[in-house]
């Protein structure tokens, strides 16, 4: 475990920025989003700055927020600035400035300029170190994009934690699945925290972007259905802890997210997961409805739609209906609540809301007496939302709360607002029996609220009755005045009069005075008595009403108005009774009435629409009264001409009465009684009765004229909204009336202050919104007036009215297919000059324009026009002073011309508006803008000069729409069109100057189009394209451009391949730049590209004509590319065989070529022209090895064995090119026989070549050759043929038969004749024919044995051929067996003869000696018997000499070792042991080295044969161990280390003794015992001491191994054991280790003794006293190692208190030596001791106290500390205290 140290190592390591480790500075520097790490890392800071700077600039073209980051991370002052450097203050700002440019970028990361910025943060500020989370969180909507595993590739190894997640991808750089983000998402709270709080951090600041709001919503939304679907298990409390735990975590994102205003997508995501979680979650209704107050409190205009879903959803879920006031005063508040509540209610179930509203609107009317919200609850009734249970609710509380009421409150005049709802209500058949329902179930008398109320109660019975008994006429009330009806009588008294001067309830003076007659009506319109009261009343003149206005005026405003329908039937019919009556009495004109006439036949309820027929018919009937017989007089009278309106009024036109009557008749009587039945059908039949040809045209135009003026003139909104729907539909009749009345009415009405329209339409029930839209509607655009005037309410001109010009722009967008090309293209000039130029007044009507602008569709002459009149660069310059001037002045004719920067953006913007626009109008249909879009085109390069931008966005626009022109072209011949304005060299020039991808894509794209359509235009520009494709787009690795590639090859290459041959040149010639260009970019273009790029190429060219050019082209350029050979392989391997076959033809005729002194295409495909004669011959041993290789290629190999065993005309013709190929190659075999650098090369060419066919085919090609041939030829042939044996199978029958055929005509040329290489390469060949298939044919094996073992071969003098030679005779004794012995015995001579000489070769000894071995170990393998003891002796010390003196290389050889384990398993025992015994003397003479790989040979032999085996052959392996334990003494004198061998010696012996038997191993023994100790004469003392090692170290490992089984063999070794405990001097090292080895060899003696063998006393005393005296030598040398161990040993194995107490007395008395050393050595030994017997050995404690007590007061320090260590030891074990006892 790391130390606390270690740890702030680490974390100090971690942090280091490593400034002085330049490596790790390079490294960090090469980090790059655009470059790959080795372009980077060389590149300074200025190049980096003044690339990505240029990114920069286009962002802030296309936002001008990104200007005020110029002034510090994109500043001049950003190159030199060091994040190190800085302090944490100063780093910390930096921080906040970089997360807000990354928040601003996140949006455009797929476009090269924010990239190129992006990049400027990356190797400048590294923010992907110290800006981790905040750049991941940027690229994370773009995590299946290829920019997010670049990025991947430059983080850091340690990932912040709420990313660990990522750890795979980086590792793999592969973009990690949705999944894993969702997964994350739901797993890792830090990273949901993270990723949510950065997309709020960014919304803030305005600078979000639709991908990332889209992606955060759809992967929050996601996680918390996760989330919510985890909690779902586990015990209750668990599951209710964890939703607590999800909502703490979720609720205050959401109510963040809320609070930020402005942002539609982020309320859109809030609301989507709201919905998620109340769907799914289970929680309270106070959860609830806080979450509906946080959407409520969050809401726009653009977001209530939005918002009213979420709340519907939220409201589903809740338990109880009620709701917050706060949701409910929202929504009343809201103007657009009732209209989306109702398109709301289509799609989902509101009902729960809809109550909850309707409660909420009926509390508030309790507590604050508002109308407004009984209103909206009275239209969410009609809506009919609701559910039976859901209704009985809402009436219940209804009826409580207005039961709850005071008494004041109900009895006063003013009806309170729930009591007056409570009337509406009751007022619908449909909705009063579940009033008395709810009424019944709450015991509530509802009579009592308002007599109003019962009146309205009883009137519904009363129709009701009526309707049912479908009785023509309304039934009235009883004849007696009920108490209802006798309440109208002071209402009716108090009714205002009208003043004189306004006489008409039309002019609005009187609004105030209609309103309580309307009042008085409705609560009289049940009863025949009241209204007969009301209406007599004298300020209505009834009875002259002929005269005056005011009782028709009453009673058309009543009829008119959003009263009660029966209030509007009862209307209609006093109108009815009124009109008959004086029909009776004279003629008059009555057209006034018919506007209202009309709205009312339009009416929704079909007794209004009846009623209203009725009174048309009334007016109609006083044309024709008193007799007139169906004629009018144009004299007689109108009633009320100018009376009816306002005074003020702009006088209505009237219509005459005979046409009045015309119209009537024609127009109007007809289409009465189809308007009963349909509400629509009279502005429907108006229209067309207007727009038709039945009536004359003057009276349609005055027709027109009388409605638009009653339209423009009548205060009631619903009329004129009828009106005006029925005028704005006719078309040429209404031409006047547009411009002489509706237009000043539209203006008039535009220029109203807001206030009073929205008065206006809140009393009629209207919405604002949709009276504008009528009113607007009404203009058209047959009259540039009309379109004017839409102009200048769209602008803002005319009004301030809000949401007024957005309707204006609506309409334009309506007419706008209806008007000329002239009208358009001066509306798409107006429109243009309000979205670009900055006409427009506010933000909102620029919006308005922009978006009229993208969603008109525009004819081809409007297009050409907004192209054709975009400014011109030139025209935005300063102009240049005159000619006479310039002569004059110098220095004004050397200033440059300036341009206006301002005027210059404004034409942009203008210009790349109109290419959005152009681009969305399916440019492809509108071929006419190719001529205006390439001038634009070169007006680009001019901006770009003047702006010194390379205006990415505006280029690519251009060349999108030009390419989409081209495609459209595609179908047309291209003689039929004006091909002048078509200019490759401004796409070229376009193409060369910009650094975007997008734009060279699109251009290249263009060019490909323009060649497959018109290529003589643009064959001639195009050879720099593909020398620009190169460097950029072939390099890129998307599929978008490998497409683009795709298709610039298919369309551009084929029609320049036809008029190269159309021009009688070369295709490979003419195409070079093209090729050039192509390989070139081979190694930059992405691996998964490149093969199916070129594939595509070649094809597209023809391969027959370029593969080989292609190929040679990629071998020249790429020498030292090790990927080439593969790619060119599989690029061959793609086309036919044929093909390839040509192909190398023809690559052999370019080598030819690269020859010849006077060159041709080689100079022009390969350069050669720029090369001297070093550098070609290079070149061209490069193009040989290339062909080399690809004639090896196997699938050409399969695919050309394949055609040629076929029959018919494509073998013949394969066949004939191999010929020819053969021909050739052979040719420039002996054309470079003299060139060293090549002939080698052409030599392996033609051995490929050679190998190239089927093996039958070739054998039978190759006998020519192998005749007419060269040496060389011949050999190659050889070389050929022994390939193919080493690929042919075994199995096969057909080649088996074949080769052994070939093998007598190899022998052929085993001859003395025949240079070395030919024999060499043909016993090669023989060589791996016998191998695989000499024993099918043994007969012909010996006799290529024979030649192989003769003189030619085996017996030459080539060190070569007889290694060979020897490899080849191993081959054959494998074969033949027994049937090689006729020639054993020569050859094996030989061998060794050879293996023995190879010690004196100069060159090829050790492949010489390594083939004789492997010749010996053969035939050990096959033939073990036939090796004599003659053989097996020169073999083994041959052997021993290879492994000391190895002829090469460190390790020796491996032959002699093979041999030698083989010789161990194969020959006999008796033989090997034998061997090993008479070679043991010259052997191990050599060294260590040959000595272990005799024993080693030993030691397999003993482990492979049986115990009898080894029993048998027992007296030989004797002497052979004796000789090898004594080696330790014959090897005495020399320099070398032996240790390992006597090592290997032991386990030898010791695997012997494990096979023998106690009666063959104990006389071994003793031999072993008395050859120690007595085999030498007595003056060779240390030859003795040697021998004595030995046996000690033997029976060490003997006694260890066998442990107690051995125990008994140490009696013959005491004698020998105690005389060298005695007479040793330990002086010498001999001496001493073999004191060391005796003392080890008694512990493992004394430690396995299981059989008291050491309790004898015999035994014990002949080793106790000498053993005990080696405490003596303390006094030279440390006794702990060895000593006091075996004396422990002993105590331990002599287990009786006799032989304790002797050994005890005997240590005590070291204990009183004179020496300090062996009294501590004694001390230490009852140390040891005592530990090991522990209570037996201190059973003489009494015997040592006294001893002990002198130890402690000894004059030696150390023996006085050891003393007091064993007393405490002593204590230790008895658990007793010694103190008492020694004193």
């Amino acid at each position: 475990m790391a130390t606390a140290l270690q740890q702030q190592l680490a974390a100090i390591q971690q942090n280091s920025t490593q400034q002085l480790d330049l490596k790790a500075q390079k490294t960090r520097h090469s980090k790059s989003l655009l470059f790959e790490p080795r372009d980077a890392a060389i590149q300074s800071f200025d190049t980096v700055y003044q690339l990505c700077y240029e990114g920069f600039e286009e962002l802030c073209m296309l936002d001008a927020r990104f200007s005020s980051f110029a002034r510090n991370l994109f500043s001049e002052q950003s190159k030199n600035e060091d994040r190190t450097q800085m302090t944490a203050k100063e780093n910390g700002e930096l921080d906040k400035t970089i997360e807000s440019f990354l928040g601003l970028v996140g949006g455009r990361l797929l476009l090269k300029p924010a990239m190129k910025a992006v990049e400027w943060l990356v190797r400048r500020f590294r923010v992907q170190e110290y800006n981790t989370e905040a750049v991941l969180l940027t690229f994370l909507p773009y995590h299946t994009s290829q920019i997010f595993p670049l990025l991947l590739s430059i983080v850091p190894e340690q990932l912040p934690a709420s990313f660990r997640w990522l750890h795979p991808y980086v590792a793999s750089l592969q973009s990690p699945p949705r999944h894993a983000v969702l997964s994350a998402a739901i797993n890792n709270p830090a990273f949901f925290s993270a990723f949510s709080q950065y997309v709020l951090r960014v919304s803030r600041v305005r600078h979000h972007a639709a991908i990332l709001l889209g992606f955060w919503a759809s992967i929050t939304a996601q996680a918390v259905n996760g989330m919510i679907d985890s909690t779902r298990s586990g015990r209750d409390a668990i599951r209710k802890q964890r939703e607590e735990d999800l909502l703490l975590r979720v609720l205050p994102i959401l109510q963040s997210a809320l609070s930020i205003k402005g942002v539609p997508e982020l309320y859109l995501g809030s609301c989507m997961i709201m919905t998620i979680l109340a769907t799914k979650a289970s929680l309270e209704d106070k959860v609830l409805d806080a979450m509906m107050e946080a959407v409520v409190g969050a809401w726009s205009q653009p977001t209530v739609e939005d918002g009213l879903t979420c709340l519907a959803v939220i409201a589903e879920e809740k338990q109880h209906a009620s709701q917050p006031k706060t949701v409910t005063r929202a929504i009343l508040k809201t103007e657009e609540s009732p209209r989306l509540l109702e398109n709301l209610s289509r799609r989902h179930r509101i009902d729960k809301l809809a109550l909850g509203v309707m409660i909420g609107a009926l509390d508030a009317a309790v507590t604050e007496s508002g109308l407004d919200g009984l209103e909206f609850a009275l239209r969410l009734l009609g809506l009919g939302v609701l559910s039976e249970q859901h209704h009985s609710f809402f009436f219940e509380s209804l009826l409580v709360k207005a039961a709850t009421l005071p008494s004041s409150a109900v009895e006063s005049t003013d009806k309170h607002p729930v009591v007056a709802f409570l009337t509406k209500v009751s007022r619908n058949p449909g909705t009063v029996d579940k009033v008395r329902q709810a009424a019944s179930r709450q015991n509530i008398d509802i009579h009592k609220f308002s007599p109003d109320l019962a009146i309205t109660l009883a009137q519904v019975d009363k129709e009701a009755q009526q309707m049912h008994l479908e009785a023509p006429e309304p039934m009235d009330l009883d004849e007696h005045e009920t108490e209802e009806t006798a309440r109208l009588g002071p209402l009716i008294d108090g009714l205002p009069r009208l003043d004189d001067k306004h006489p008409s309830f039309l002019d609005p003076a009187n609004d105030t005075a209609f309103e309580e007659y309307a009042r008085a009506f409705g609560l009289a319109a049940g009863s025949e008595h009241g209204r007969s009261q009301l209406l007599r009343r004298k300020t209505l003149h009834r009875k002259n009403w002929t005269e005056t206005p005011t009782f028709l005026s009453l009673l058309v405003r009543l009829w008119s108005g959003s009263m009660h329908a029966i209030v509007r039937v009862r209307a209609l019919e006093v109108a009815v009774f009124e009109l008959q009556t004086h029909s009776e009495k004279a003629q008059l004109d009555m057209q006034i009435l018919l506007p209202y006439v009309i709205n009312a036949l339009s009416d929704e309820v079909q007794r209004v629409r009846s009623a209203a027929a009725s009174v048309c018919r009334a007016v109609h009937g006083l044309y024709v009264a008193g007799g007139s017989k169906g004629k009018v007089d144009a004299a007689v009278r109108t009633w009320c001409a100018s009376g009816l309106y306002a005074p003020g009024t702009s006088e209505v036109h009237a219509l005459s009465a005979p046409d009045a009557l015309k119209f009537m008749e024609s127009a109007v009587i007809p289409m009465l009684d189809d308007c009963v039945l349909d509400g629509g059908h009279a502005v429907r039949a108006l229209r067309d009765a207007l727009n038709g040809k039945e009536l004359k045209t003057a009276i349609r135009s005055d027709a027109c004229s009388w409605m638009a003026g009653h339209a423009a003139a009548t205060p009631v909104l619903q009329v004129k909204l009828r009106l005006l729907s029925i005028v704005s539909r006719v078309t040429k009749a209404a031409n006047e009336t547009r411009k002489n009345v509706l237009l000043p009415f539209v203006k008039q009405w535009i220029a109203l202050p807001s206030a009073e329209t929205t008065r206006a339409c809140s009393a009629e029930g209207l919405s604002p919104k949709e009276v504008e839209r009528a009113v607007i509607g009404t203009l058209s655009h047959r009259s540039a007036d009309e379109v004017l005037a839409l102009k200048q309410i769209a602008s803002g001109e005319v009004t301030s009215r809000e949401g007024v010009p957005a309707i204006a722009f609506e309409r334009l967008r309506d007419l706008w297919s209806a008007m000329k090309t002239p009208s358009q293209a001066s509306l798409v000039d107006f429109l243009l000059d309000l979205a670009v130029d900055g006409v427009a007044k506010d933000e909102s009507v620029q919006s308005e324009a922009l978006e009229t602008l993208r969603n008109l569709q525009f004819p081809s002459e409007v297009l050409i026009h907004v192209i054709e009149s975009l400014p011109n660069a030139s025209d935005l310059q300063d102009q240049p002073p005159s000619a006479k001037k310039q002569r004059t002045t110098k220095t004004e004719s050397a200033q440059p011309r300036t341009a206006d920067t301002v005027k210059v953006n404004a034409a942009v913007r203008r210009i790349t508006l109109a290419l959005e626009l152009v681009e969305g109008s399916k440019p492809e249909q509108h071929p006419q803008l190719l001529k205006g879009l390439f001038h634009l085109l070169g007006e680009i390069h001019q901006y770009k000069t003047l702006l010194g931008s390379q205006l990415v966005y505006l280029q690519g626009l251009l060349m999108s729409c030009l390419l989409s022109v081209v495609k459209g072209l595609q179908g047309t011949r291209a003689d039929d069109f004006d091909r002048s304005v078509i200019r490759a060299d401004l796409i070229v020039e376009c193409v060369r100057t910009t650094s975007s991808t997008q734009v060279h894509n699109t251009a290249l794209l263009l060019i490909s189009s323009l060649a497959s359509w018109a290529p003589d235009l643009v064959l001639h520009s195009v050879m720099p394209l593909f020398t620009f494709m190169s460097t950029t787009l072939l390099r890129q690795s998307d599929e978008y451009s490998a497409h683009v590639t795709d298709q610039t090859v298919a369309r551009i290459v084929p029609p320049l391949a036809a008029s190269l041959k159309k021009r009688g040149k070369d295709l490979v010639s003419g195409a070079a730049e093209l090729l050039l260009s192509f390989t070139a970019a081979f190694e930059h273009i992405p691996l998964h590209r490149r093969a199916g790029l070129f594939q595509h190429l070649v094809q597209t060219l023809g391969p027959e004509e370029s593969l080989f050019a292609v190929v040679a082209m990629l071998v020249e350029r790429y020498p030292a590319d090790t990927r080439v050979h593969p790619f060119i392989r599989d690029l061959m391997n793609f086309f036919p065989v044929n093909i390839q076959l040509r192909a190398l033809n023809q690559y052999l005729d370019l080598v030819f070529d690269g020859l010849k002194p006077k060159r041709t295409l080689s100079n022009v495909i390969l350069g050669f022209a720029e090369k001297d004669a070093e550098q070609i011959e290079d070149s061209v041993d490069t193009l040989l090895q290339a062909l080399a290789d690809l004639l090896q290629n196997s699938a050409l190999r399969k695919k050309v064995a394949k055609e040629f065993a076929k029959s018919g005309t494509d073998a013949a013709a394969l066949q004939t090119i191999y010929a020819q190929i053969l021909d050739k190659t052979m040719q420039l075999t002996r054309n470079l026989a003299g060139n060293d650098n090549l002939k080698d090369t052409a030599d392996v060419v033609l051995t490929s070549l050679l190998g190239l066919t089927p093996t039958k085919d070739f054998i039978e090609s190759s006998a020519q050759l192998m005749q007419t041939g060269s040496d060389a030829t011949r050999q190659q042939v050889f070389r050929s043929l022994e390939a193919r044996v080493v690929q042919a199978k075994r199995g096969d029958a057909a080649l088996q038969q074949t080769f052994l055929e070939v093998l007598t005509n190899c022998c052929v040329f085993v001859e003395q004749s025949q240079p070395v290489a030919t024999r060499h390469a043909a016993i090669t060949c023989i060589d791996q024919i016998v191998e695989k298939y000499g024993k099918r044919d043994r007969a012909a094996v010996f006799e290529a044995a024979k030649s192989v073992a003769g003189d030619a071969a085996l017996g030459s003098d080539e060190a070569s051929l007889r290694v060979i030679s020897v490899l080849c005779l191993a081959s054959m004794v494998a074969v033949l067996e027994d049937g090689f012995i006729p020639i054993l015995p020569r050859v094996l001579t030989k061998s060794l003869e050879y293996a023995e000489e190879a010690f004196a070769m100069p060159r090829n000894a050790q492949q010489l000696q390594s083939a004789c071995f492997s010749f010996a170990v053969a035939v050990l393998d096959h033939l073990p018997w036939v090796f004599s003891a003659q053989y097996l002796d020169r073999a083994f010390v041959t052997a021993g000499k290879s492994v000391v003196y190895p002829l090469s290389g460190e390790d020796g050889l491996v032959g002699p070792s093979q041999f030698c384990e083989l010789a161990a398993r194969k020959v006999s025992a008796q033989e090997l042991f034998a061997a090993v015994d008479r070679t043991w003397m010259g052997v191990t003479r050599l060294g260590p080295v040959a000595a272990r790989q005799h024993l080693e040979t030993v030691r397999l032999a003993v482990s492979h044969h049986t115990k009898a085996t080894v029993t048998k052959n027992a007296q030989t392996l004797f002497i052979v161990l004796l000789n090898a334990l004594d080696l330790r003494r014959t090897t005495s004198e020399g320099e070398d280390d032996y240790t390992e061998i006597f090592a290997l010696v032991d386990r030898i012996a010791l695997d012997v003794t494990l096979k023998l038997n106690d009666a063959t191993f104990r006389p071994f023994f003793i031999r072993l015992v008395e050859w120690a100790t007595a085999g030498l004469p007595k003056k060779d003392t240390k030859g003795r001491v040697l021998r004595a090692t030995s046996l000690y170290s033997f029976a060490h490992g003997l006694f260890g191994q066998l442990k107690s089984i051995v125990t008994s063999y140490a009696s013959f070794l005491l004698d020998n054991a105690a005389h060298l405990l005695t007479t040793l001097t330990a002086q010498d090292d001999d001496e001493r280790v073999l004191l060391d080895v005796l003392l080890e060899t008694l512990s493992s003696s004394f430690q396995h003794d299981q059989d008291d063998f050491w309790q004898a006393p015999a035994h014990f005393d002949a080793v106790a006293t000498p053993l005990l005296s080696q405490l003596e030598r303390a006094k030279s040398f440390p006794v702990g190692a060895h000593i006091v161990p075996a004396i422990t040993d002993l105590a331990a194995a002599a287990a009786s208190p006799e032989h304790h107490k002797a050994m005890n007395t005997t240590i005590m008395q070291y204990m009183r030596h004179q020496d300090a050393a062996v009294r501590l050595a004694a001390v230490k030994c009852e140390r040891a001791i005592t530990e090991r017997l522990n209570f037996d050995w201190l059973a003489l404690l009494p015997e040592m106290l006294p001893f002990i007590s002198e130890l402690q007061e000894d004059d030696e320090e150390e023996v006085e500390r050891e003393t007091l260590r064993w007393v405490g030891q002593i204590e230790e074990v008895t658990g007793e205290s010694l103190e008492g006892m020694l004193q």
